[in-house]
């Protein structure tokens, strides 16, 4: 079954438009008027380990000392770096490994 926003997608790639970049719009939008969902979304991105304290708190619209308090709040353990010269390691060869 076709929704309408796959119609609406279709349409728009169509007239020529960027649908990668229209859905991105369009998720920034719901992001920026949508407080307590922009901050659910951080918070699972940061448990999931895809995103640093700072990148959360840059999506969630909060200061760094708010972001670590609403992550607490949800029970969420707050990593501080490589737990082990091993893990250091291996975040190291990784970095090297994207240049």
């Amino acid at each position: 079954m076709v929704t309408d926003v796959e119609y609406i997608l279709k349409a728009s790639e169509k007239l020529g438009y960027d649908v990668d970049g229209l859905l991105r719009d369009a998720v920034n939008m719901f992001l920026t008027a949508n407080k307590e969902f922009r901050e659910k979304i951080a918070v699972e991105l940061y448990k999931d380990d895809r995103i640093s304290l700072g990148k959360a708190s840059e999506i969630a619209g909060l200061s760094y000392e708010n972001m670590k308090g609403l992550l607490k709040e949800n029970n969420i353990l707050i990593r501080r770096g490589p737990e082990s010269a091993e893990e250091l390691k291996e975040k190291a060869e990784k970095l090297l490994s994207m240049l």
